[in-house]
Order: structure tokens, then sequence, then C-alpha cells
């Protein structure tokens, strides 16, 4: 099986992209920005669009996975609505065309696989990988069934053109004591973490190869672990929910590494409610666990009152020309707070000096509070308008701006799309000091003095 030994996973012959190559690119980035930044809070009439911003990838697909040939050539895959595995191209990370759909039940004489989601895109050797969650029945039977569960299986195909033409699906390690594809419900005798339910994620890291994926809890909840594929007895717990923010879940592995460090993404919370992305970063991948700190990378946006606007989460990460890319599903809901879909957006990374990374919708602002006094933030977007009392922050003396105006209608602006922010002084009502704080549209922490 693919999954013990041999998987090429992400091009792991090519060469990483080297620091010097992506200074050169956020630079260039930089220099984009550079008229918006000259003048403590100057906006432009016309603003161009920012270099940071997130970009709509295909409508309707969630849980995307990219698979990287080289920087003229990618192919997506994700979650559809259709119940299909759709696998998308793309020569430029910005622009993706349906090249075909995949259905296991079509290559399957003796079963029928419903609820398929959650597609890892890999090669090994001359064949493509496509590993995918599903429930599996027999044919005739209802999918799914009170029996069945969300198990991990895989497919082939050739290499030798780009048609991924996959055909019968597999499962993984067999009637074996390894973590495995496991079709039936509930935990095999020998461990509920030998079920292998959720988010396959293969990596390689230069010397081994590495399959991370999820697994359900008896008393509920979502756990990550991993293994080495040629050692899979080498199992390992990556990540378990601790918190309440987590809601019991902890999914949606993605791996990547730049500048000698490994880094692991997941999502935390239920894809309908709290979604959002935390990562740890580690010279190893045994060491990415949650033993390591962890960071934030995105925070679901919520109206004054508590409501969802949207949640971000199950990201995948690749390069282009070396600068980094994220592509994640956003989550949209309804006025009402209702749940109503998703779609996948595209979205460039911005490193720090110590290899973390720029949140990609929140920003810290911090100031010295004086006694007595409250405090108001504005909001210059890059197009020129002003939104007085974006946030209303009171008697404190730092907030999070997530992407949302609560005092002012909560209207979200996006991050990228800001070009300043001004902090009020407030005192009996009056506005008695105000500092301006120019933005360049992907910082997460900024401070000031009023």
């Amino acid at each position: 099986m693919p999954g013990t030994s041999t998987l090429r996973v992400r091009g792991p012959g090519r060469r990483r992209p080297r620091c010097r190559r992506q200074a050169r690119t956020l630079l260039g980035l930089l220099a984009v920005l550079v008229p918006v930044l000259a003048g403590v809070g100057a906006v432009p009439a016309h603003a161009e669009s920012s270099p940071y911003g997130r970009q709509l990838a295909v409508e309707g697909l969630a849980d995307p996975d990219v698979y990287k040939v080289d920087d003229d050539l990618y192919f997506l895959s994700g979650t559809s609505p259709q119940d299909v595995l759709p696998i998308y191209t793309s020569t430029d990370l910005q622009t993706f065309s349906l090249l075909r759909r995949y259905d296991p039940s079509e290559h399957d004489p003796l079963h029928h696989y419903c609820d398929k989601w959650a597609p890892d895109l890999d090669k090994q050797g001359d064949d493509y990988v496509l590993y995918f969650v599903a429930n599996r029945v027999s044919k005739g039977e209802p999918c799914p069934s009170d029996d069945s569960a969300p198990t991990i299986f895989y497919a082939t195909a050739p290499a030798t053109n780009d048609d991924m033409q996959f055909g019968a699906p597999q499962t993984i390690n067999g009637d074996t004591g390894y973590p495995r594809t496991h079709v039936t419900a509930g935990c095999p005798a020998d461990g509920c973490d030998k079920a292998m339910r959720l988010d396959p994620s293969v990596y390689f890291d230069g010397s081994r190869r590495w399959m991370h994926y999820t697994w359900f809890l008896p008393e509920g909840g979502n756990v990550v672990s991993a293994y080495p594929l040629d050692a899979p007895e080498e199992l390992f717990e990556v990540t378990r929910p601790t918190t309440p923010a987590e809601q019991n879940v902890n999914e949606a592995p993605t791996l990547f590494g730049r500048d000698g460090r490994h880094y692991l993404v997941y999502s935390q919370g239920h894809y309908r409610s709290e979604y959002a992305m935390s990562y740890v970063m580690a010279a190893q991948v045994s060491d990415l666990t949650r033993e390591r700190e962890r960071y934030s990378l995105s925070s679901p946006l919520k109206t004054h009152d508590g409501q969802l606007i949207e949640n971000q989460g199950h990201n995948t990460v690749t390069d282009r020309h070396g600068q980094f890319y994220t592509l994640y599903h956003v989550g949209r809901f309804t006025p009402a707070g209702v749940f109503a879909g998703r779609d996948v957006y595209v979205q460039p990374l911005v490193f720090k000096a110590d290899g973390s990374l720029n949140t990609i919708n929140t920003v810290a602002l911090q100031w010295g509070a004086a006694p007595g006094a409250e405090y108001s933030i504005d909001v210059q977007t890059r197009d020129g308008e002003s939104i007085t009392a974006c946030i209303r922050a009171g008697n404190v003396s730092s907030v999070v701006f997530n992407e949302v105006c609560t005092a002012a209608g909560d209207r979200v602006v996006h991050k990228a799309d800001i070009a300043a922010f001004r902090i009020n002084r407030i005192v009996d009502g009056e506005t008695v000091a105000t500092t301006t704080l120019a933005y360049d549209g992907y910082t997460d922490t900024l401070a000031a003095t009023v």
C-alpha cells in the first residue's frame, strides 16, 4: 500500500525556496504599499488592490488541498456539495479550472461511497495519489448506514500525463495493527487512534514521509495523530482539544516547511461555529505537537452581539516563485448567524523575523490608557474612506480588530484593505487626542502613544 514506505508528497525532489528569494518577493510587495504609507494617515484617492488580500478561488468548495507540480501548474481538490471530489488546475494560483470529478463508487463493483470529503493530493513515483474520506457500504445499501463511519481511502492515477484519472479506491494498511482504514462505526479493539477517520495529510520533510490524520475519542471529540510512513508503529498524538473554545475539535492538519522549520497548521472548533486555525513550529516533524508554543492564524468574525459573520479553516499551503500562499475555506453565515455554506480563498502568507506568521485577519492595537479616558478606533481604507468609531474600546489599553467594525453597523473591513488606524482618546465625551498609525495591510500588532 502506498502509505507504508514509498509515498512521495508535494514534489519532494524540488528545491525549497531560499529565504533570499522570499525576502525579495516580500520587498516587492512592500514596494506596492509605499504610496499608501507615505505620511501618517495619508490615503490615496484611488488605491490599488492590496497584495496581501484574499481572493476567491472556488465558490462552494471546502477543505482544499493543493499539489504543486511547478510554479506554472497546480492541482486543487476539496469537498464539494455534489458529493464528488472535484479536481481543478491552475497556472497562477488565482484562476482555477475544473479538470474532472472523481467518484469512487464508479470504480468499485462491490461498494458504494458517500459523504466524500477532505481529499489530499500527492505523488508517488509514477502515480498521483488521492487520499479522501468517505463512508462505504455494500452496493444497494443505504449510505451512510447505522454501522458505517467515515474513514480514509486512497486511489492512484498515472502521472505520465496530468489527466488525474483515478481508479479503484483502496484501503490503508489492511487488517493490520497499524493505523488503518476502518469502515465500521466505533473503535477497533486495539484503540480508537488506529481508526483513521478524517483529514488525511501526507508530508515529506526532506528525509521521511509522514501521515497525519484525525480520529474520534470514544467520549466525543476529534484528535490529530501522526506516524512516519516507513514506520507506522511509531504512531504519536499531535494535538487534542483541551479548552472550551476548541469545542472538542482538533482536525484538518496540514504541514509545510520553510527556512529549516516545519509548520503544522490545524483547525479547531466546529466548522459551522467557532472554526479557526492555529499552528506550531519545530525543527523536526516529530516535535510538532501540542507541547510546542501554539500560535493563532485566524479567528471567526462576529457581530457586536456575538453572532457569526464568517469563519476560516481547513487550509493548505503552497508557494509560487518564492512567495508562500494559503488556501482555506471561509464559512458564510446569514444575518441571523445561520451557517450558509463555504468557499475557498487564496491569500499570501507573511512571515516575521522569528519564523512565525502574521495572522490572516486580526490586528492587535495597543496604547497606554490614561485614567478617566475612553478610546475609540477609526479606520481609513486604502480607497480613501474614513470609518469613524469603527470600534468603541472603552477604558482599556488594547483591542483586537477582527475585521469587523462592531460600532459601525458590524461592517466587515478586511485588514488588507486598511491604510491606517486612528486611535482617539475621549474624556467627558470630547476627543482630546488622536494618534494615526499607518498600516501595511498584513501586520498583526501595532502599538501607539495617545
